[in-house]
């Protein structure tokens, strides 16, 4: 069905105002023309030699044999708009492509497929628990155990330390979402996948000069992002959650950060899997917080009497080292519900940071630091924690310090 000019004119606005688009005015200009010349009926009579005086400014002069431009830039705009449609695209009406071997977009009305019922999706979700073995730099494999155990609950598995940990979701009548940070790949087609660990956004990795290199290596022909992997210790932290929970809450689900809506953050109490540069959600949510994560280690934002400013993480080569987690428990979005964020940069550090939240006697230290002279344990904190592993697994950890979060207009015995 032939789409309206209309309807094209609108989705390629909101594709320009994008955040995929945002950064790249000459991706932008180049999406424009094509679109007014294919609406026009001209774009399958360009060529590369029009497009660069028309689309880049090049003077007559111009070789496009000498002179790559119009090859790259369109390359990399049939890849934007596949990331677009990917990481951005929310019930969007029209779809916009660009088929290889020409210059003439392309334009289709997109279908929308009927949502499953609610109690199909959980099935689907608490059916399958994602267990990756990652390697970085290698590729990565992706197991799936399920998660919900149907026996008996383990009675005895929860101390009262345990109870007091996980009250507040056990207590809830809103289901858990157990989401697992998953950080940015790229998918080299019959080749493998890239991932540069500093750059974990399609604008970051287009600075990149690891990525620069691997596109001069490997080609940049029919690319993609990819959210597919995860760190082994995030999954195998989700699976020791939601192994807990499962044995005293009905509805736990689980999720991946890069599909994780802010409606389904509304609606659940949510534990994040992972550091803010996985679940991206977290860099961008208005968050309490005395103590953040950085790229080599913890930052103190507010130190108390005889607390370090910085704790710096140490990763050898041969996946060991020393590093630090930190536990966060915070109200949910606008005050409603609750959030759990277990995290590290190295991912055996949340693996051991999750050991802590559901093994007895970890929770029983770490209570007995918690608990105030009064006996009671605060509501929300922050926790930072000493991680040292050895081939990716964690062989010791130990309670650094804690914090006691203060929300706006509470006093210091949370009253």
């Amino acid at each position: 069905m032939e789409v309206a000019a209309e309807a094209v004119h609108a989705q390629v606005e909101r594709l320009v105002q994008s955040k995929t688009f945002e950064t790249s005015e000459v991706h932008r200009r180049l999406l424009q023309y094509l679109a007014e010349r294919t609406i026009a009926g001209e774009a399958g009579r360009l060529k590369e030699y029009t497009i660069g005086l028309e689309a880049f400014g090049k003077p007559p002069s111009y070789d496009p044999k000498l002179d790559s431009i119009v090859r790259l830039q369109v390359g990399r705009l049939r890849q934007k708009l596949s990331t677009y449609y990917v990481t951005e695209a929310a019930g969007d009406p029209v779809v916009i492509s660009l088929p290889k071997g020409g210059f003439k977009l392309q334009f289709d009305e997109a279908v929308v497929q009927a949502p499953a019922p609610s109690s199909l999706r959980r099935l689907r979700l608490l059916a399958a628990a994602l267990v990756c073995v990652l390697i970085w730099a290698a590729v990565a494999t992706v197991a799936v155990v399920r998660l919900r155990r149907e026996a008996a609950p383990a009675a005895e598995q929860w101390n009262p330390e345990l109870k007091s940990l996980w009250a507040p979701f056990l207590e809830s009548s809103r289901p858990v979402l157990v989401c697992i940070g998953t950080p940015l790949f790229v998918r080299f087609p019959d080749l493998g996948f890239f991932r540069d660990p500093k750059a974990n956004e399609w604008q970051e990795l287009e600075k990149s000069e690891r990525f620069g290199v691997a596109l001069q290596a490997f080609g940049s022909k029919d690319i993609l992002p990819s959210y597919a992997f995860t760190g082994i210790g995030e999954a195998s932290a989700a699976f020791l959650v939601g192994k807990l929970l499962t044995t005293r809450k009905r509805d736990v689900l689980l999720t991946r950060s890069s599909i994780l809506s802010w409606q389904e953050i509304v609606d659940n109490d949510v534990v994040f899997i992972g550091p803010p540069k996985f679940n991206t959600q977290l860099q961008t949510a208005a968050l309490a917080q005395d103590i953040v994560i950085e790229p080599n280690g913890i930052r103190n934002l507010k130190p108390q009497r005889g607390e370090p400013l910085f704790l710096e993480d140490h990763i050898l080569p041969g996946s060991e080292g020393e590093t630090h987690a930190l536990i966060t428990r915070t109200p949910g979005l606008s005050g409603r519900g609750e959030l759990l964020v277990i995290a590290g940069n190295a991912s055996s550090d949340t693996l051991a940071a999750a050991e802590w939240l559901t093994q007895p006697w970890r929770a029983k230290e770490l209570v007995s630091h918690l608990r105030s002279p009064s006996g009671e344990i605060p509501k929300y904190y922050q926790i930072v924690l000493k991680v040292a592993f050895k081939q990716g697994v964690p062989v010791q950890s130990s309670y650094a310090f804690h914090h006691v979060l203060l929300l706006s207009g509470q006093r210091s015995d949370g009253k």
